[in-house]
């Protein structure tokens, strides 16, 4: 299935995709957390049948009721784009790349001009990081940054 994924500067990103039954779906999350969710009429793709909004909070139960982990799967992959801005999830490995070792020896900032802006561990949110946070397996990082330098960033984190 080919997920299509849309910026809408201000708003979020929107994404689109056809379900195995011919019905075309689509996502919108929102800046502010929201989601709306939008089924197109199968005879004119511009026109939406019915969506639904949910709060931040719906959508997690909605994700774990429909496999949250397939989304977590899916997490190194997300990607958003704002004018010029890439913000990236990336999951540090079993090993390799800074996998036990510090920001530091990484020098992302200075080697991709990309920011590692906050890290995600188990449950708990931390946010900027000094250089001397040892990232373990499994840490879930938020980089940031032009493309490219977003790119050459998750290479070193990862390896």
């Amino acid at each position: 299935m080919d997920i299509f994924e849309t910026p809408l500067p201000g708003v979020g990103v929107r994404y689109e995709f056809t379900a195995e039954t011919g019905d075309h779906v689509g996502v919108v999350v929102r800046r502010d957390g929201k989601r709306d969710i939008a089924l197109y009429d199968r005879d004119d793709p511009d026109s939406c049948r019915g969506t639904v909004e949910l709060s931040e909070g719906d959508a997690g139960k909605m994700a774990e009721l429909l496999g949250g982990s397939n989304i977590i799967a899916r997490l190194e992959d997300l990607r958003h784009t704002i004018v010029g801005l890439a913000i990236e999830w990336v999951t540090m490995p079993a090993t390799g790349g800074l996998v036990g070792r510090p920001l530091a020896e990484g020098r992302i900032r200075t080697e991709t001009s990309a920011s590692v802006v906050a890290v995600i561990r188990g449950d708990q949110g931390i946010p900027g990081i000094e250089p001397s946070f040892v990232f373990e397996q499994g840490d879930v990082v938020l980089v940031m940054g032009s493309d490219e330098a977003v790119d050459r960033a998750a290479a070193i984190l990862t390896g």
